[in-house]
């Protein structure tokens, strides 16, 4: 009977044991702190291979929630619907976008939420819509991609044009230059004394243009000075034609005045010469008719009847 006591008590403690070591391990593990959750959702084109369920989303490398679902855009096939749960009081702004990153070799990804500038305004769900829309980015293996992508693309192109460049016709024309190469460089060859004498008429040319161009300074200098007096006498002849121009037009108004006051005079003149001319005239007549008249006078005339 004591033997079948003891073990009853022997597995109670057990038990009891039991419990309270999984509840210490499930209270340091969960703890007590509850966390509440806001849903985003995420529509990504590209493969989301390596993204299980429950998978991290980090805030610029801080663990803010966690991937609740992965499925297909039942109205777009190309797209891949996420759903995420995001803590709230974090700051999803209109402006962040979501990013697939892998992990090293291990190719497990997560969500990495990046950009949400301070002055954006908070991201909302759009009317009829029950959650928020975080735009996506392309994740570094599309960008990796796109541009080996590129890079294949333009190698592959210029593959072409060097095979075009590359053609016979070209390697006949590239023959053909050489060929002309050869022959100038010997016909070169064959002038080297001629080439040698003409750099040494070169050089000697360029000796006397430098000479000339030592001497050009005071040439110059003295051109300078040649002009300066040539402007100083122009603004000299301008200084006497204005000189000349203001005498001209003070003699020309006291030309004008004497004509002025001596207008009268010159007409009673005028009119005494007139008449010493009618003078002259009758008396040229009378001698012509009287020569005598030189020798005896002017002879009275005759009387008339009853004088």
């Amino acid at each position: 009977m004591e033997s079948r006591v003891n073990y009853t008590l022997v597995g109670i403690f057990v038990i009891i044991l039991g419990a309270a070591l999984i509840g210490g391990i499930l209270w340091l593990t969960v703890g007590t702190e509850t966390r509440f959750y806001d849903t985003y959702r995420v529509y990504v084109r590209e493969s989301v291979a390596g993204l299980n369920p429950q998978a991290s989303v980090k805030y610029r490398g801080v663990d803010v929630g966690k991937v609740s679902s992965i499925a297909l855009d039942r109205d777009n096939p190309e797209r891949v619907e996420l759903l995420l749960d995001i803590e709230e009081g974090t700051p999803v702004k209109t402006d962040t976008r979501a990013v697939l990153v892998t992990q090293g070799l291990t190719g497990l990804a997560y969500v990495e939420l990046t950009g949400g500038s301070r002055t954006a305004p908070p991201l909302d769900a759009a009317s009829q819509q029950p959650y928020p829309v975080i735009e996506s980015g392309p994740s570094l293996v599309t960008r990796l991609d796109n541009a080996f992508t590129t890079l294949v693309e333009d190698f592959t192109d210029l593959s072409q044009r060097l095979k075009g460049i590359l053609s016979t016709d070209n390697q006949a024309a590239v023959a053909g230059i050489l060929v002309s190469l050869e022959t100038t460089t010997g016909e070169l060859a064959a002038r080297s004394e001629r080439i040698g004498r003409t750099l040494d008429d070169a050089a000697l040319a360029l000796e006397q243009t430098a000479m000339v161009s030592t001497e050009l300074p005071p040439l110059l200098a003295r051109v300078g000075s040649a002009i300066i007096a040539v402007e100083e006498m122009s603004r000299a002849i301008a200084t006497t034609s204005r000189g000349l121009e203001t005498a001209v037009l003070e003699s020309r108004r006291d030309i004008a005045q004497l004509a002025q006051d001596t207008a009268p005079e010159i007409g009673a003149l005028l009119g005494e010469l007139r008449q010493l001319t009618d003078v002259i005239q009758r008396f040229g007549q009378e001698l012509e008719r009287n020569p005598r008249m030189l020798l005896f006078g002017r002879q009275p005339g005759q009387l008339g009847p009853g004088e």
